[in-house]
């Protein structure tokens, strides 16, 4: 009991930095303007949260620093692809390499390493545990030593839920998505909400950062993120939009990257550990359209 216990509660903090980034990606995705920059603005949310941690003492200024990163990397996405032209699927990947790439080189031009960064001066997140749920059977280890971040994720998905669905900005934003140029006739101004998207996707993942370098360890290393950007993207697309199919496929992607931080204890090969989260991928990569092609052929055989 005490192992699935612990093993749900590495599961919500693995799930947080996916969640966060797959939430926030909706936005964009349902504003017709795919923001595929998530691995861009978490590794540079990650870093720049660890920068303003280290420098003010203060995780709280981390996580200003890393949400800083996420809103500056939204804003130049969107400025290139809906005001100079850029396509958002060559500018998405520009940006995620460079994203790399700078943090490699900031890394050694502030801090003179490379590889990671650790120091005592960095302070993580706080970790806050609900009295009473805490103690439930199993589940209890969802409200055990858990960031604000992390709880603050799953509130996370229910405003995006009500904005979009229940308020009449989120009935633009699915407009412009669904048909810019009728909703662009009716008078919506489709570039202004595509950006304000853009930004809000970055600003999510850049809080993702942050709570990857402040929340589940405390410092910064080199392509840290380790794919969870892309991921997120995945769970954007695997989700069809549906914020509940969001939520459950960024937790099964947690679960998957939670098992791999257990097994690490043991005396398993640790390339086959690692490559376990991403076999989950590329098997819900090609058992979803399995799916559907087997049930439009039983549709057909009717």
């Amino acid at each position: 009991m005490d192992i699935l216990y612990n093993l749900i509660m590495a599961t919500f903090r693995q799930t947080t930095p996916i969640l966060l980034a797959a939430t926030g990606g909706v936005y964009s995705d349902r504003s017709g303007l795919a923001n595929i920059t998530l691995e861009a603005s978490m590794i540079m949310g990650a870093f720049f949260a660890v920068y303003g941690s280290y420098t003010y003492g203060s995780s709280a200024v981390g996580i200003l620093f890393g949400l800083i990163a996420g809103v500056v990397t939204g804003v130049l996405f969107a400025l290139i692809c809906l005001y100079m032209g850029g396509n958002n699927v060559v500018v998405g990947i520009s940006f995620n390499l460079i994203a790399w790439g700078l943090t490699t080189f900031l890394l050694l031009a502030i801090y003179g390493t490379t590889g990671s960064f650790v120091s005592r001066k960095i302070v993580s997140m706080p970790k806050y545990t609900v009295p009473v749920l805490s103690g439930l059977p199993v589940i209890g280890g969802l409200f055990k030593s858990q960031t604000i971040v992390a709880y603050f994720s799953v509130l996370f998905v229910v405003i995006t839920w009500f904005i979009l669905f229940r308020t009449k900005e989120g009935m633009k934003i699915r407009a412009c998505g669904e048909n810019p140029q009728a909703a662009a006739a009716v008078g919506y101004d489709v570039r202004k909400i595509q950006f304000l998207c853009s930004v809000i996707t970055s600003t999510a993942c850049g809080l993702a950062g942050a709570h990857l370098s402040l929340g589940l360890v405390t410092l910064f290393a080199e392509k840290m993120t380790a794919g969870k950007g892309f991921i997120a993207l995945a769970v954007v697309t695997f989700g069809g939009g549906s914020l509940w199919k969001v939520m459950a496929i960024s937790g099964l992607f947690g679960l998957a990257d939670a098992v791999s931080v257990v097994l690490k204890r043991y005396d398993y090969p640790s390339f086959l550990i690692q490559m376990i989260p991403y076999l989950v991928v590329v098997v819900f990569v090609a058992f979803d359209p399995a799916v559907k092609y087997f049930r439009e052929r039983k549709l057909r055989s009717l």
